[in-house]
């Protein structure tokens, strides 16, 4: 599963956001997020990928964005 088929997945299921407002350039207000469910969010995401995401890599303003940073972490992982 990518990066982005997981925060989809998990948006939809664990955060109850709307489906049809996933996209790769819906922002995290447009999803209806706050910091709070984002950070638990990247918690989610480095269990789920065995890595960790450092606090500069977090900066991302759209889910598009966010997972291009779980794909550069997943390869540097691996690497």
């Amino acid at each position: 599963m990518s990066a982005y088929e997981f925060l989809a997945k998990i948006l939809s299921e664990k955060y109850d956001v709307d489906p049809e407002l996933i996209s790769a350039d819906a922002t995290w207000d447009a999803l209806g997020l706050d910091s709070f469910t984002i950070v638990e969010l990247i918690f989610d995401v480095e269990d789920e990928f065995d890595i960790e995401i450092s606090e500069e890599r977090t900066t991302f303003q759209t889910l598009g964005d966010a997972a291009t940073v779980v794909d550069e972490c997943i390869r540097a992982e691996r690497d």
